[in-house]
């Protein structure tokens, strides 16, 4: 039989307010969600507060009280974009706000599998972990999850995929798709979450009085917007935001030297980086150090504070 299309038009909210464009303009904001002209400011100022996320205070707890008894962090990242850049926002995020150590391993798409992984679980003794956190994975690792609580380690999952019948036993779980959760973006990537973990711990500090409580955290937004790009997670307001002001740190010249070394063998200029040039041609680089041979490469590329060290990493 022969194959038809038909053209639909999308259903949109008519009842928008502010906007005071035309009706062809109005149409295209409200297909994409946009029905107020607040959503269009796009100002990192006005991001949503981290706190409606699912036991984020339960999650801020358990980092300080790690912080303070300076305990072995081992951050658990997955092995794709967003996976490597949230792993690097969680190490540079944590040691800014306090931690001392704070180590990080990453799967291996062949060896190990997707995420905490009995086997990656088993590996992680040589570390002597006190407290693993996951980033962009975690909520499905069930039996990985079970064997670290019972080698008497704490586990918190940071994670933003849709959740199974059964969570993991571990001891908190933030992740905005939580049945329940009252966080207003249900599209904020694996970066985005640890990102907003970092955010609600300085929250704390701040309100405590504590060191490092006027920590820069800003700085890792480049990180944030390039793993929500290429994630393809929605770009709700709240992501725009993110990604907005992470691309003006890019082209401002004030991102990761990782960053910087990808832009240059990419031959790309700072000052033009859009969401295509992530999308198309840095973000696929990073990607395939997991897919191709393992992604603690991309990673230590992104944590390098070494131009030169970060150029050859980045190669």
């Amino acid at each position: 039989m022969p194959i038809t299309s038909q053209i639909k038009q999308r259903e949109f909210d008519k009842n928008i307010t502010g906007l005071h464009a035309s009706p062809l303009l109005n149409r295209i904001y409200a297909a994409r969600g946009i029905n107020n002209s607040h959503q269009l400011d796009l100002a990192i100022q006005h991001m949503l507060e981290p706190a409606g996320l699912s036991h984020i205070e339960q999650a801020v707890n358990l980092l300080l009280s790690a912080i303070h008894e300076d305990k072995r962090i081992v951050i658990v990242g997955d092995f794709d974009c967003d996976g490597a850049t949230g792993t690097v926002v969680a190490i540079r995020g944590l040691q800014m706000l306090g931690a001392k150590q704070v180590f990080f391993k990453v799967p291996h798409r062949v060896l190990h599998g997707y995420g905490l992984t009995p086997g990656l679980v088993e590996e992680l003794q040589e570390l002597q972990p006190d407290l693993i956190i996951t980033v962009d994975s975690g909520i499905a690792c069930n039996s990985g999850v079970a064997l670290a609580k019972q080698y008497g380690w704490q586990v918190l999952i940071t994670d933003h995929h849709l959740p199974g019948d059964v969570l993991p036993p571990a001891d908190v779980i933030v992740n905005p798709n939580l049945t329940g959760d009252a966080f207003a973006s249900k599209a904020l990537a694996g970066v985005g979450v640890m990102f907003y973990l970092l955010l609600a711990l300085r929250k704390k500090l701040r309100e405590q009085n504590m060191p490092y409580a006027d920590a820069d955290i800003s700085c890792l937004l480049d990180l944030v917007a390039i793993g929500t790009v290429a994630d393809m997670v929605k770009l709700d307001v709240n992501n725009r935001r993110l990604v907005r002001a992470g691309l003006s740190r890019i082209n401002n010249g004030r991102c990761q030297p990782g960053v910087k070394a990808l832009i240059e063998i990419s031959g790309l200029q700072i000052g033009e980086i859009t969401e295509t040039d992530i999308g198309f041609r840095l973000a696929p680089k990073i990607n395939a150090a997991g897919r191709l041979e393992d992604m603690a490469l991309g990673i230590e590329c992104l944590l390098a504070n070494d131009k030169h060290a970060a150029t050859q990493m980045a190669m």
